[in-house]
This record gives structure tokens, C-alpha cells and sequence, in this order.
């Protein structure tokens, strides 16, 4: 490919087009590598992209409920961790505590997203969909919820520190 670029293509022109190759393979890769594994449910998919897209997935509305929940999750976390910045231990340990916590709201959010995701499913098989895409969306906040607040306490103690 790249040598009927040579022969076809003045020198000017070679080099725009070698970018856009390099930039198609750059995408590839990247869409190959973002790529979810065989045997994942559409419904884990679209519950990832409902928790990363802000605003209504569907009707005006359906959603609020869980997402609220979720947004209260985070300020429980952070306000348990900002309350803790002083306690002895590591941030890892200040950021567990937080997210041990507020386990209830967590369960309660997570509840709520199942509910909702259970609402559009009408065979049993969706409504196992319903279930793992709840748990999977309840153990990425929680993740998501710990890298942040690990960071959060770090960064809060240097601050501290530097004053």
C-alpha cells in the first residue's frame, strides 16, 4: 500500500497521505482494543454508556431516580473521606473506610438501576441481563468512586502539608 502511494502521489502529497494512514491505524487499534469481550450483554453495554452519558438515555426522566441515587453515593463517599483526611492510615485506607461507609446508598443505587433496567425487560433472560449489567455498573462506581478518592486524600494531605 504504501509503495502505490510512492508511484501515485507527488512528494507533497505523500506525506498528508501517510498520516491519514497512520491515523486510520491508530483508530483501528484503538477501536480493537475498546472492544468488549465475546459473550457480554448488549444491556451491560448500554448500562456503561447510560452511567457515562449525562442526561436522559430515554424518556425524560426514567433514569433520574438511579442516577440520583449514584450522584449521592459520591457525596457520601467524599464527605466521609473529607471528614477522615486527618485519621492516621494510608489514603487507600481513609478512601475503604469512606466507600465502607456509605455501602447502603451503594446497594440503594444499585437497586434502583436494576429496577429501572427490569422496567424495559419483559423475558427472563432480559431480566438476568438486568441484574449483571446492575452489578457491573455498581462495581464500576465503586471502583470509580476508591481511584478518586484515593487521589482526592492525597492530594488534600499534600495540600495540608504545604501550607
Amino acid at each position: 500500500m504504501i509503495q502505490s502511494i510512492r508511484t501515485r502521489l507527488p512528494s507533497r502529497h505523500r506525506a498528508a497521505a501517510l498520516a491519514s494512514l497512520s491515523a486510520v491505524a491508530v483508530l483501528s487499534l484503538a477501536a480493537c482494543s475498546s472492544s468488549k469481550a465475546p459473550g457480554e450483554s448488549a444491556t451491560a453495554a448500554s448500562a456503561e454508556a447510560a452511567a457515562a452519558a449525562p442526561g436522559p438515555a430515554t424518556a425524560p426522566g426514567a433514569d433520574a431516580a438511579w442516577l440520583k441515587q449514584r450522584a449521592q453515593y459520591m457525596d457520601c463517599v467524599q464527605d466521609r473521606a473529607k471528614a477522615n483526611l486527618s485519621a492516621k492510615g494510608t489514603s487507600k485506607d481513609v478512601a475503604a473506610g469512606a466507600i465502607d461507609a456509605c455501602k447502603s446508598q451503594l446497594s440503594t443505587m444499585h437497586d434502583a438501576f436494576q429496577d429501572y433496567l427490569s422496567a424495559q425487560m419483559s423475558s427472563s433472560h432480559g431480566k438476568a441481563s438486568a441484574r449483571q449489567a446492575a452489578d457491573r455498573v455498581t462495581n464500576d462506581t465503586r471502583e470509580k468512586a476508591r481511584s478518586y478518592l484515593t487521589q482526592y486524600v492525597e492530594r488534600q494531605r499534600y495540600e495540608a502539608g504545604q501550607r
